[in-house]
């Protein structure tokens, strides 16, 4: 009985020091045991006087698709998320630019598992008007 409690001891010890040694490995190569989600901003562009910026976050342990913003940056350096009155969660945001004035942008969004493809454009007044154009339902690329 004594060497099954031995032997279970010296499993837990292994495993701490496994343990403990991984973390330090993952701490030194600048990562994490557990990593959390990721996000990236894309390069800034000047669109109606105003500076923006695309985000995306995705979560590397999870399948789920990455989710999209849209960021404007006023003149004194805070950001904020625009939504542009287009519900749902953005899954994909390209940004087709015809002047620093004027310009289109292209928003797939998901909405209870059915894909929208939405076009925002500014008006004559400079603000955003926006319309659907097509639906489609989710194809999971993988």
């Amino acid at each position: 009985m004594y060497q099954v409690a031995l032997g279970f001891r010296s499993l837990a010890i292994k495993t701490a020091v496994f343990v403990v040694l991984a973390g330090v490995f993952a701490w030194i190569v600048g990562g994490s045991i557990f990593p959390g989600s990721q996000v990236v901003n894309l390069p800034q562009f000047d669109w109606n006087g105003s500076t923006w910026h695309a985000r995306v976050t995705g979560n590397g342990r999870s399948p789920a698709l990455v989710r999209w913003d849209l960021v404007r940056t006023d003149s004194t350096g805070d950001e904020f998320v625009e939504d542009l009155g287009i519900p749902g969660k953005w899954r994909q945001l390209d940004w087709h630019a015809q002047s620093s004035a004027r310009g289109s942008i292209e928003i797939t969004t998901e909405v209870d598992g059915v894909l929208e493809n939405w076009t925002a454009v500014p008006d004559a007044g400079g603000s955003i008007a926006s319309r659907r154009k097509t639906d489609a339902p989710i194809v999971p690329t993988r």
